[in-house]
C-alpha cells in the first residue's frame, strides 16, 4: 500500500513542491494510522489527538480538536466530562470492523448534552440499556455490536478565550487481563492500517473529485458526498479548489451563516492544512472582519494591500498554485451565497 501511494503521489503532482508534500503527508498519515490501528485497547480505552501541531492531515479544521478512542460494541462504558466554554462539542459513534464501511451509529451534540451547574456530563455507551445503579445518573447511548470508535469534535471560534472540553471514556465493566497478540490480530491491524491509509491518502479522489477540475468556486457539498462517518448532522460545508497563477489571488465575498460558528480553511491538494502554526491558512467567524455584514476573503500568496480590501481577512496559500477550500458552519442554516472572483495582486 505504501508503495501505491507513492506513486500516487509522483503521478499526481503538478509541482515539485506538491511531490515533497504528498511524500511528507504519506509519513504522517501512517503515523496516525499506526495509532488507529496497533496503539489501541478497546477493553480499555482512551482518547488521543488525531491531530498534532505539525500533523493536520485528512482535511480537519484547524481551528478543532478531534480525540478518538476505539471501542468494541460488545463492551459497555462511561465518557464523563466538562464542556467548558469552547464553542462547540459533539460525541459520534462510528461503526464497523474490518473492511466493511465505517457509518455513523450515534450522534449525541452540545445542544443534547445534559449537563449540571458546573457544565459536567455522563455518557454510558452500551447495546442494552443498563440498570439505574449502574448508569448512576448518566444518560445511556445505544450503540450496536459493531460499533468501532468514539470520535469527540471540538470546535474553536477563539483560541485566546475558549476553554476547551475536558472528557475520558472507561471501561464500564472491569476488564480481564489482556491475552497475548494472535499471528490473526495482528494480521488484521496490518490490513486495517493500509486501507486506512489508502483512505486519507485519496480524498482528494474520493470526495467530490470534480472540484478539482472546477477551480475557484464553491459549492454545496451534502453529507453523502463526504461520507456519513466524516461529518455530523449539524455540521454543514461548502467546498471548493483554487488554482491561481503567479500574481494572482481568489476573492470571496459573503454574508456569513447565522449561528455560533463559520470558518474558511485553505489546504493543499493532499487535504492537509497549509502550515498552521505560522501562516493564518484559515479564519474562524472570531477573527474576522466585516463590512456592513459582509465577510470579505483573501485567499492567495501576497497579502493584499489595505485599499484592496479583506487585508486583515487574508488567507495565506504560501505560495500554492491550487488546494483545497473548506468552509465550514453549524446548525443547519441555509447555505450562504458566496461569490469569488480571480483577480491580479501584480502592483504597478
Amino acid at each position: 500500500m505504501l508503495g501505491d501511494m507513492t506513486d500516487m503521489v509522483v503521478s499526481g503532482s503538478e509541482t515539485e513542491l506538491e511531490l515533497l508534500e504528498g511524500l511528507r503527508v504519506l509519513a504522517r498519515v501512517t503515523a496516525l494510522c499506526s495509532e488507529l490501528s496497533f496503539d489501541v485497547d478497546p477493553e480499555a480505552p482512551w482518547f488521543f489527538s488525531m491531530t498534532t501541531e505539525a500533523r493536520l492531515v485528512g482535511g480537519p479544521n484547524p481551528d478543532g480538536e478531534y480525540h478518538l478512542a476505539m471501542i468494541d460494541g460488545r463492551h459497555r462504558y462511561r465518557i464523563t466530562g466538562t464542556q467548558n466554554t469552547v464553542t462547540y462539542l459533539g460525541v459520534q459513534v462510528l461503526a464497523g470492523r474490518g473492511l466493511t464501511p465505517r457509518r455513523m451509529a450515534a450522534y449525541v451534540s452540545d445542544t443534547d448534552l445534559e449537563t449540571d451547574s458546573h457544565g459536567s456530563f455522563s455518557l454510558v455507551l452500551a447495546s442494552e440499556e443498563p440498570t439505574a445503579a449502574e448508569l448512576a445518573g448518566s444518560t445511556w447511548v445505544p450503540i450496536p455490536d459493531d460499533a468501532s470508535a468514539v470520535l469527540v469534535r471540538q470546535y474553536v471560534a477563539d483560541r485566546s478565550s475558549e476553554v476547551l472540553a475536558r472528557f475520558a471514556i472507561e471501561p464500564l465493566d472491569p476488564p480481564g487481563v489482556p491475552p497475548p497478540p494472535t499471528d490473526d490480530e495482528i494480521a488484521e491491524q496490518c490490513t486495517a492500517m493500509a486501507w486506512t491509509i489508502a483512505k486519507l491518502m485519496t480524498l482528494h479522489l474520493s470526495v467530490m473529485p470534480e472540484l478539482v477540475e472546477q477551480p475557484n468556486q464553491l459549492v454545496t457539498a451534502e453529507a453523502a458526498s463526504l461520507g456519513g462517518e466524516n461529518t455530523t448532522p449539524d455540521n454543514l460545508y461548502m467546498l471548493g479548489t483554487f488554482r491561481l497563477a503567479p500574481g494572482e489571488s481568489l476573492h470571496l465575498e459573503f454574508v456569513p451563516p447565522e449561528g455560533r460558528y463559520w470558518s474558511v480553511t485553505a489546504e493543499n491538494i493532499w487535504h492537509e492544512c497549509i502550515d498552521t502554526r505560522r501562516r493564518r491558512s484559515s479564519l474562524t467567524n472570531a477573527g474576522a472582519a466585516s463590512e456592513d455584514g459582509t465577510i470579505r476573503v483573501v485567499i492567495g500568496a501576497e497579502e493584499p494591500d489595505a485599499a484592496e480590501g479583506a487585508s486583515s481577512n487574508w488567507i495565506d496559500t504560501g505560495g500554492r498554485h491550487r488546494g483545497f477550500i473548506i468552509f465550514r458552519w453549524l446548525d443547519n442554516p441555509e447555505p450562504p451565497v458566496v461569490r469569488t472572483t480571480v483577480l491580479s495582486t501584480r502592483r504597478s
